[in-house]
């Protein structure tokens, strides 16, 4: 091994970077002592041609000027470890790292500690609009240990520089770093290799141990408020029916005890409470049926096993099941915040449209979505609710006349698949006038237990999703281009030669 104080001045490893010094602006790049660069012409001849050397550098300005430009010569792969924070960071070492591989297919790995604002950096830079050509560079976080003492960089597993790190309190990287030690003596390059990869392998796995403990600290922080939601949305109708089943039992004790008493007028008045009560009771008795029939439906969702969602195909009247539901089962809570309901079966100038699909499992769908927009929609706002089979919605004569156009830009109503795929689909839209899906929401708008109400579960996105792609369809939505309110569609495979009967 040779000393830097041992050689003469001559030796152009450590000589200072002077134009003169290099014959051409390559060897000023050339991270190699110019008595090896003279017998290389180009960067190409100095990869496969490498001179075994291994040197002690102990100047930290030419340390820092090696490592620049081993990183600026590399050709497939660049492995860094940083000590600290501070070493990852100073002088800006690091962007350079990124801004390489902006422009260039270089595999980068790195490991460092790092920190929160790091972090925030690494996240908004792969979110930038050059994020694929970034794909290659890897950050693996390490603890912060008093064993790695050193930046250890390798690149292309010929060349080796390790900076020792003397004073991580210092600005700049001549200050902060000690004595290095420049490599590129095969044995010694690939044992350090062989570290890295061993490091790494170690870093990979925390970096999965915390993410899968992560997602485990939010599935039963979610799975807690599930039940706690739960319990309370099966509390409610529960102590309703419960307390109108007692009141009754007194009225019922009454009319038995004093019926040939009553007068007309008290027989009648006992008569009509029975009848509220009753209503109150089969509402109530309805939502807690929906609500354990939702969760027996998540149960056979997430057993994972197949055909669990069971579809009893058959000729169904899609119009009709809408109208059915607008009419006669959400009629009620329509009337409550004074919406007007505007229908359109734009698909064709018949009254009906037939479909050959599960109808209880369609009409749990079209529930789901018709409920969840009147619970968004503002009183006395309307609710949109379109069949149609030709994509172009914008040019559509009924819609103009009748809907509000400006909700649906034409980018949201097109599903993300081909002109083929559209032609075999009949669409469904449903569009109410409440707050819009609020952005906290919107990335997981149909998983489990999602959801942006004081009321519900949040599972009725996830089971109509679930339901429309077991029936071969698709579902999104999209807030509306007018700023008011939401949209859903969903697709449904079109079997037209129902539809001419």
């Amino acid at each position: 091994m040779t000393h830097s104080h041992d050689l003469d001045n001559t030796d152009p490893m450590f000589v200072k970077e002077d134009s003169s010094t290099f014959s051409t602006e390559e060897d000023r790049l050339s991270p190699l002592p110019s008595n090896i660069k003279t017998t290389l012409n180009s960067k190409e001849k100095m990869h496969n041609q490498v001179t075994q050397t291994t040197m002690v550098i102990e100047d930290p300005s030419e340390a820092e000027r090696i490592f620049s430009n081993l990183v600026n010569s590399a050709k497939e792969e660049i492995l860094i470890m940083f000590p600290s924070i501070g070493a990852l960071t100073r002088q800006g070492l690091f962007i350079e790292l990124l801004d390489r591989q902006r422009n260039e297919h270089i595999g980068i790995s790195i490991m460092s500690p790092l920190n929160r604002d790091i972090q925030k950096f690494l996240s908004l830079f792969n979110k930038q609009e050059n994020n694929k050509q970034c794909r290659n560079i890897v950050v693996r976080e390490i603890a912060k240990s008093q064993r790695i003492k050193s930046t250890i960089l390798v690149v292309d597993k010929k060349f080796l520089l390790t900076v020792e790190l003397n004073d991580d309190s210092k600005q700049t990287f001549r200050e902060a770093s000690g004595l290095a030690t420049y490599s590129t003596s095969k044995p010694t390059v690939l044992s350090y290799v062989s570290i890295f990869d061993s490091l790494w392998d170690q870093a990979e796995l925390y970096h999965n141990l915390r993410t899968a403990n992560e997602k485990l600290v939010e599935s039963e922080q979610i799975e807690r408020e599930f039940i706690n939601t739960a319990a309370h949305e099966l509390r409610t109708p529960t102590q309703a029916i419960t307390g109108y089943v007692e009141i009754d039992d007194e009225l019922f004790d009454h009319l038995l005890k004093y019926r040939n008493e009553l007068e007309q007028q008290e027989l009648e008045r006992i008569i009509v409470k029975l009848h509220d009560h009753h209503e109150s009771i089969s509402r109530n008795a309805i939502r807690l049926g929906n609500l354990i029939n939702n969760l027996l439906d998540v149960a056979r969702i997430d057993s994972n096993q197949k055909n669990m969602i069971m579809l009893q195909k058959e000729r169904v009247d899609l119009v009709k099941e809408i109208n059915d539901l607008v009419s006669f089962h959400l009629d009620q809570k329509i009337k409550e915040k004074n919406i007007k309901v505007n229908f359109i079966n734009d698909t064709l100038l018949e009254e009906h449209y037939w479909v050959y699909t599960d109808k209880a499992r369609l009409n749990q769908i079209l529930n789901n979505l018709i409920d969840n927009a009147i619970k968004f929609s503002k009183n006395g706002e309307s609710l949109d609710i379109l069949i149609y089979e030709n994509i172009a919605i914008q040019e559509n004569r009924k819609m103009n006349q009748n809907m509000n156009k400006s909700k649906f830009p034409p980018g949201n109503v097109k599903p993300a698949k081909s002109n083929e795929y559209e032609k075999e689909q009949t669409y469904v839209v449903i569009s109410d006038s409440g707050k819009g899906i609020s952005p906290s929401v919107f990335p997981r708008l149909f998983e489990k237990f999602n959801t942006d109400s004081d009321v519900g579960t949040g599972l009725g996105l996830y089971i109509s999703k679930k339901l429309v792609e077991a029936m071969g369809g698709k579902i999104w939505a999209f807030n509306n281009q007018d700023g008011i309110g939401s949209t859903f569609v969903f697709s449904l495979p079109k079997t037209s030669h129902l539809n001419n009967h």
